[in-house]
């Protein structure tokens, strides 16, 4: 283990490895549902390469281990040599949860666990080819053989012409490896045909030694004393790129024959640079090395035209993997060699116009918005009082360029919630396992941005609302085909946007929620007696699982039946200013809503005035406005309440809750705010309604934190500072009073 490497290196094998890790553990669950793709296979088994690939750059033994065991099992898989089976998906998971656990504390600086002997046995075994499946064999091939057109067999008189003509090419190589320094010496590569070359012989392709090693006899050529390194230091610097590599060296002088050009013979351990561009056009056009046709190409066009085709006879038709005629074309024109080449550096541009800016510095940026906007206001306040025209003019002007701003930084900010959905395939998966019953999820709107503190804010809550659909939601396959239902249940989680927040919702096909159970529950656990549990509505019915040790449960287990789960959801969501609902139907599943802001950082709210005093409601929780004749309320069990459209509301008088001196004080007439607190609506008097305003959320000072009802300060346009109103944890703290 090394963390003494180049910081930047390391953070960078941090953030990449990441990113693969996560993309990880979705292709693996969903590999269960499409085990013979083949596509998915090379992704998974490139995946667990490229992380195998920088841990031994950076030496984390311990990584590259259990990496290239894991790395070796998807080589058989795509082989064909082994089947995705439970038994393999298992372990396979087991060694990710390794890996991840792993990563995790190279991410600490702390010490690596190594997997366990008991996980590296289980999948070394998998890494060989299952017992009762045939080994890859040429058998196939030679079957299809007869098959062919008459123009791909060859004759014994081709193929001695074939061997005649390598046998010269032989001879002329060694002549001229004697006579002068080979051109090799100062040929180069680039830095993308290299990174390509390297991805071939380790990813895409299995470089076959074997294969290889059958032309052998085609170059013999002198040592070289060049300046360049020898094939065994390559190999070691292979090692200490790639971990445990394949790869043998040995094979490669004699792969490569040398083109019938004296200034491209290769000398001793190395290959010119048209031999190269040949080589890479093999691995780049048909994404494994065919050494047959590596030495067709030094053959004359004479018998290259003639037939271009392998022999049919053992020695020879063993090695061939590509279709016959391809191979010619492929090594006579290295354009696409020159193409990947180009695509290599494009891509290598572009990569490089992203830069990687630390999140504190990104926030830093945002509070500096944030005191424009309030410049902002008390600019727009001063120009609306001046009269002034050309102030207007100035001022509105500042007024867009200072939102287009806001929402550009904003979106420097943003995050796709697929960094939170991505966690739910395997999280479903291995509860349905667990729970025996099947499950299928469905993501909606991955792509949907919004603020990072929000993307990591909202992981716990819906990991707890998940859960909760699989455990009491989805009924077991047998109680669904009672029901005449199928037996594999569905739950969906979605997100989109909606003007300046994001809704998301979770639901299910499943039992449903029943109001009367819960109404029972609530009255046996003493949440409340049995008349008020009567008098609740089902949406109300529905809200009594976010109370605190609410469960509908029995049993307690390692899942579910504690009640804590809704309660953690609900304070959570309210920390974020944000709204939950639910709605369900018995027997056929429910649904649940959650509204978030698109950011923590800037809040639009509703300015009002108590006596002299501002105050904010957030705006995201109020429904309607209007004025009142105050007399004309009246009293329910003892509190005030006014009708809205046929429907009673509790009505608060804030001003006696927040300003002392108007404790006792009577009001004929005010301004009446309805406000939504999760699935109730309240109405609270006001004095004064000044307006919508967009507010940078400033948290209260050391004496005031803590304050019940009070989430924050702002300072208002024309330069007052305002309290940001609570209403949930104001609501708990003097609505008891019946004010």
């Amino acid at each position: 283990m090394s963390f003494g490497a180049d910081e930047e290196i390391l953070q960078d094998f941090l953030v990449e490895a990441g990113e693969i890790l996560e993309q990880l553990s979705e292709q693996l669950v969903e590999l269960e549902s499409r085990p013979d793709d083949a596509d998915l296979l090379n992704a998974i088994f490139r995946g667990f390469h490229t992380v195998k690939g920088g841990a031994g750059f950076l030496q984390l033994n311990e990584l590259v281990e259990c990496c290239h065991i894991a790395e070796n099992v998807f080589d058989i898989l795509r082989k064909g040599e082994r089947r995705v089976d439970a038994e393999l998906m298992d372990v396979v998971l087991e060694a990710l949860d390794t890996v991840n656990s792993m990563f995790g504390q190279v991410r600490e600086r702390s010490d690596i666990t190594p997997a366990t002997p008991e996980l590296l046995a289980a999948l070394s075994r998998l890494a060989e080819p299952a017992g009762d499946e045939p080994v890859a064999a040429p058998e196939p091939v030679l079957e299809q053989a007869p098959e062919a057109p008459a123009e791909a067999d060859i004759t014994d008189t081709e193929f001695e012409q074939l061997l005649d003509s390598l046998n010269a090419v032989k001879a002329e190589a060694e002549v001229q490896a004697q006579v002068q320094v080979p051109a090799a010496a100062s040929d180069e590569i680039t830095d993308a045909e290299f990174e390509s070359l390297l991805d071939q012989l380790h990813g895409k392709g299995q470089f076959a030694p074997d294969s290889v090693s059958a032309p052998a006899p085609v170059a013999q050529p002198a040592q070289s004393t060049s300046d360049e390194i020898t094939d065994d230091e390559f190999e070691a610097l292979l090692d200490q790129l790639h971990g445990k590599g394949s790869f043998a060296v040995d094979a490669l002088p004699g792969a490569v024959a040398p083109a019938p050009e004296p200034a491209a013979a290769a000398s001793g351990d190395h290959i010119s640079e048209h031999e190269f561009e040949t080589l890479l056009d093999e691995l780049h056009g048909k994404g494994k090395f065919a050494p047959d046709s590596v030495a067709t190409a030094a053959v004359p066009a004479a018998v290259i035209a003639a037939k271009p085709a392998a022999a049919p006879a053992p020695a020879v038709a063993k090695p061939a993997a590509a279709p016959a005629g391809a191979a010619p074309a492929k090594a006579a024109a290295p354009a696409p060699a020159r193409q990947a080449a180009l695509a290599g550096d494009k891509a290598a541009s572009e990569a490089e116009t992203t830069v990687r800016v630390d999140t504190a510095r990104l926030d830093e940026i945002m509070n500096m918005v944030g005191e424009l906007v309030l410049v902002r206001n008390r600019l727009v306040r001063l120009g609306l009082n001046s009269g002034d025209e050309a102030m207007s003019k100035a001022v509105s002007n500042l007024d867009v360029v200072t939102a287009d701003l806001q929402t550009a930084v904003m979106k420097t900010r943003m995050q796709p919630i697929k960094k939170v959905f991505g966690r739910f395939p395997r999280l479903v998966r291995d509860l349905a396992r667990q729970l025996k019953k099947e499950i299928n999820l469905e993501l909606v709107g991955e792509e949907t941005d919004l603020d990072k503190n929000l993307v990591e804010a909202l992981a716990d809550p819906l990991v707890h609302l998940v859960r909760n659909a699989v455990d009491h939601g989805i009924e077991t396959p047998e109680e669904r085909e009672a029901a005449g239902k199928s037996r594999g249940g569905k739950v969906v989680l979605s997100a989109e946007q909606e003007g300046d927040h994001i809704l998301l919702s979770i639901s299910d096909d499943g039992k449903g929620m029943d109001a009367n159970v819960l109404r029972a529950i609530a009255v046996k656990r003493g949440v409340m007696d049995k008349d008020a549990a009567d008098r609740l509505s089902e949406t109300e019915c529905y809200n009594l699982i976010f109370a605190p040790g609410f469960s509908t449960k029995t049993e307690i287990s390692d899942v579910s039946g504690r009640g804590v789960g809704m309660d953690v959801v609900k304070t959570k969501i309210s920390q974020l200013n944000g709204s939950i609902n639910i709605y369900s139907t018995k027997g056929l599943g429910s649904k649940i809503v959650i509204k978030v802001p698109l950011t923590l950082a800037i809040m639009p709210t509703l300015m009002v005035m108590l006596g002299n005093q501002a105050f904010a409601f957030p705006l995201v929780n109020v429904n309607e406005i209007f004025h009142l004749d105050l007399s004309r309320t009246n009293v329910v069990d003892g509190q005030e309440v006014v009708i809205v459209r046929d429907k009673a509301l509790p009505l608060f008088y804030l001003k006696r809750w927040l300003v002392s001196s108007a404790a006792h004080e009577e009001q004929r007439e005010g301004h009446v705010v309805i406000l939504s607190v999760g699935t109730q609506r309240i109405g609270f008097v006001v004095d004064q309604l000044v307006g919508q305003e967009e507010v940078v959320i400033k948290p209260l000072g050391k004496m005031l934190q803590g304050t019940p009802g009070m989430s924050g300060a702002t300072i208002t346009g024309d330069g007052r500072i305002a309290l940001i109103l609570d209403v949930p944890s104001m609501l708990k703290r003097y609505a008891a009073r019946r004010i």
